[in-house]
């Protein structure tokens, strides 16, 4: 089994192709632009002075600023080193025998559940549907089936799934004892957003398990922060005993807590990635030999209407873009590209315009 491919790889990339990482722009990454909160920084410099002792164990600190940003109880929790591990805790401690994902998806849930050999079924999102998930992915969900992941936004196509889909998926899946896993990675770019959250239905469907992600809002993937939520307390219980202890450093503690805080930024970046997302929409639907699916958070996915190794030929351009060739449902004709500054949007632009036109 070999690992996804993710973004992110500068390093990778800039070894493989003799580059100055330093001169790379990178697209393939979907990170908040607006960078890291100088007081989140200064929270990871104040960390340094606790690193000789162990982090609690029981991470009190950390959960309770959680549950009163998330508004949930704070025994609702389980913490993972990025939402990739909570992720993969889930799937090793309930050990499914076949699961339903979507695709195109994030890949860590195909991974999660080949690491334990389990099946998998897959739901073919198509571009004639706009990649979404319709009512049909009900007649999918049967006695085979023990867990259905719905990423929302999916990734890397955009897509929003309606709360109300998500909880006839929900009460679907109760009929058949399956849990049902939303991975709300990148909703908190998306403005106003409580049409699609499924936090307000954990009271009523104990079959729901939210993941959330803190790397990519808050700008801090080098130091991974991840959570789950669940009103399920034998899920939660379950999920625990596959954690490794003291999964989180004390820098990532301290960074979060001081990240959820932060509610100006918070606000700002919505903002912000809004506006550039749009901005970034309407240029590229003007260039030639490509087609743009509408976003909804902050990353685009786009189609060339020629064979072209674009990912290669746009790091002569010192820019990196993310190929969506090993998605699961899409090829080689398939990319995806984060929204940035504004500076760094018309690079990318004028770069693409300059090589499709």
């Amino acid at each position: 089994m070999s690992k996804v491919v993710h973004g992110g790889n500068i390093d990778e990339l800039s070894r493989k192709y003799n580059l100055n990482k330093d001169n790379l722009i990178d697209f393939s990454a979907n990170i908040n632009p607006m960078g890291v909160h100088k007081n989140i920084k200064k929270a990871i410099i104040e960390g340094l002075d606790n690193i000789e002792r162990y982090p609690d164990i029981t991470y009190y600190d950390l959960k309770l600023a959680i549950s009163k940003f998330e508004n949930i109880d704070i025994n609702n929790l389980t913490l993972g080193n990025g939402a990739a591990e909570v992720i993969f805790n889930l799937v090793r401690a309930l050990k499914p025998k076949k699961v339903l994902i979507p695709a195109p998806t994030f890949g860590e849930y195909e991974e999660a559940v080949l690491s334990i050999n389990g099946n998998i079924e897959y739901y073919y999102l198509r571009e004639g549907n706009n990649w979404n998930i319709s009512e049909d992915i009900l007649k999918y969900i049967n006695n085979d089936i023990d867990i259905i992941f719905i990423c929302n936004p999916n990734n890397p196509t955009g897509n929003l799934t309606n709360k109300d889909l998500i909880e006839r998926i929900a009460e679907r899946a109760l009929k058949f004892n399956s849990i049902i896993v939303v991975d709300e990675s990148f909703l908190d770019f998306v403005e106003d957003n409580d049409d699609y959250t499924a936090v307000s239905l954990l009271n009523k469907y104990k079959n729901i398990f939210i993941i959330k992600s803190m790397t990519k809002f808050f700008a801090i993937p080098g130091i991974r922060m991840g959570y789950g939520i669940s009103k399920n307390k034998d899920l939660l219980e379950e999920i625990d005993k596959a954690c490794v202890p003291w999964n989180i450093n004390i820098m990532a503690e301290k960074a979060s807590i001081a990240a959820l805080l932060e509610e100006e930024y918070i606000k700002n970046t919505i903002d912000y990635v809004q506006s550039e997302k749009n901005f970034l929409f309407q240029e590229l639907i003007k260039i030639k030999n490509i087609k743009v699916f509408e976003p909804n958070v902050n990353f685009i996915m786009f189609k060339t209407l020629k064979e072209i190794d674009l990912k290669r030929i746009m790091l002569k351009e010192s820019i990196i873009i993310r190929s969506c060739s090993n998605y699961n449902g899409l090829n080689n004709y398939y990319y995806r590209i984060a929204v940035r500054t504004r500076k760094e949007n018309e690079k990318l632009i004028n770069s693409l315009k300059k090589i499709m036109n």
